[in-house]
């Protein structure tokens, strides 16, 4: 299991767009192999901080995906002022782990 986490960052008045752009996304990415499943998550607070977590089979998956042309896509359909707005806090991957309970 490979995981990705982009932690951003956006004004707390444009937090709103941003998640309203993830829940219209393209979904190119449900056909690409070993994707496993992808959430956005919001903080308490309204605070502006927005997480965006996504599961691989591997890292490998992970990687042929982020140098695809659906992923160019995928974030050419994001409007250039929101994408000025967004700031990458940090990005964190984990590998190593498998589920054992849900």
């Amino acid at each position: 299991m490979y995981v990705s986490v982009s932690r951003l960052r956006i004004d707390p008045g444009l937090a709103g767009e941003l998640v309203a752009a993830f829940r219209a996304r393209a979904r190119l990415v449900e056909s690409h192999e070993g994707f496993i499943d992808l959430q956005v998550w919001q903080a308490d607070g309204d605070n502006g901080e927005i997480l965006m977590v996504s599961r691989w089979q591997s890292r490998e998956s992970f990687t042929r995906y982020m140098k695809s042309a659906d992923h160019s896509t995928s974030h050419r359909r994001i409007t250039p002022a929101l994408k000025d707005a967004i700031r990458l806090e940090r990005l964190e991957h984990l590998s190593g782990y498998e589920v054992v309970a849900e």
